[in-house]
């Protein structure tokens, strides 16, 4: 890999405004990706998405929600300035109004923010009667944007989106109830993710959702940084799937993301989701990772040597329809 090719420039004409265009699937899904990874590499922290959240996306957040590929599309924009790509406006297809840049460095001018924040205002958002209700993400720490923010109208709202980072040191002990194994996703089939994702998260009993979560686990499957090796699962000693967890790769920044994780209820409180995740550090740490990330502050997390951090306070706006 180019690692070169791949590092965040910038603008050789700071003052001049970037071209705007519009995202082409799936030509600029690995354009985009890539710069997610090239950004990580400057940023050193989650400031843009992790490749993860990429894939996901496209695949199991987007299908589930019954969104379509082109409505996806619809909502993403990329910024360039003829030789590299500087910024890109997106969503998750979650339907929830989420706005997210993704900003390839600090010094972009205030012109170009103005111009993500048109297209954000422009074509997000979700419907609410006469109006659309705009959720951006922004870092604790950008006061650029959130000075832009607050004179377009921006509020914010209560809530801020965390994570846990867990560094890696030595080994972690593996305990596994007994009868109970581990099978990765070469072992696993789509339809079996799905019902036992359906019953973690607690919507088993909605079959819309529970046909649209198969197709999505068999698109996720087929993302390019999924890692059958990574997907790992608990079965119990009937064969069903009772806990579940995925890891993605970021070789470059030696950075290991998991999502979705997750338990069947009847399952819960046998350590099954603790030596998930360990098996999976220890999987990580071979292959070289020394950071693992999970979007979520829990005290679960936290117990298992997970530290919590903002990583988004959330910005309002209800824009006319």
């Amino acid at each position: 890999m180019d690692t070169a090719a791949m590092r965040p420039r910038r603008s050789p004409h700071p003052d001049r405004r970037l071209t705007l265009r519009t995202y082409q699937h799936p030509n600029d899904f690995i354009a985009v990706r890539d710069f997610l990874v090239a950004t990580y590499s400057h940023y050193r922290r989650t400031y843009n998405w992790t490749l993860e959240r990429w894939n996901f996306s496209v695949s199991l957040a987007r299908i589930i929600n019954g969104t379509s590929l082109a409505a996806w599309v619809d909502q993403i924009a990329m910024w360039e300035d003829g030789e590299a790509l500087l910024g890109v406006v997106n969503w998750e297809g979650e339907g929830h109004g989420e706005a997210f840049f993704q900003l390839a460095h600090e010094e972009l001018p205030d012109g170009i923010l103005q111009e993500m924040f048109d297209f954000c205002e422009a074509r997000m958002g979700k419907s609410a009667g006469d109006h659309r209700e705009i959720y951006l993400r922004i870092p604790p720490d950008d006061a650029r944007r959130v000075s832009i923010a607050q004179a377009r109208g921006f509020v914010r709202e209560p809530w801020d989106v965390n994570e846990g980072i867990l560094t890696l040191t030595g080994q972690i002990p593996v305990v596994l109830s007994a009868g109970f194994t581990f099978a990765d996703g070469r072992q696993v089939s789509a339809e079996a993710k799905a019902m036992a994702h359906a019953k973690a998260f607690d919507y088993y009993d909605e079959m819309l959702y529970r046909e649209r979560a198969i197709i999505g686990f068999a698109e996720m499957m087929l993302t390019p940084d999924y890692l059958p090796h990574f997907d790992l699962h608990v079965r119990t000693p009937h064969g069903e799937i009772a806990a579940f967890a995925t890891l993605w790769y970021d070789e470059r920044n030696q950075l290991g993301i998991l999502e979705p994780v997750g338990t069947v209820p009847e399952f819960r409180k046998l350590g099954l989701g603790r030596a998930l995740i360990a098996e999976l550090i220890n999987r990580a740490r071979e292959a070289g990772t020394q950071r693992v990330n999970v979007g979520s502050d829990q005290v679960f997390y936290q117990r298992l040597g997970f530290e919590p951090r903002t990583v988004y306070e959330i910005w309002r706006k209800d824009v006319a329809r």
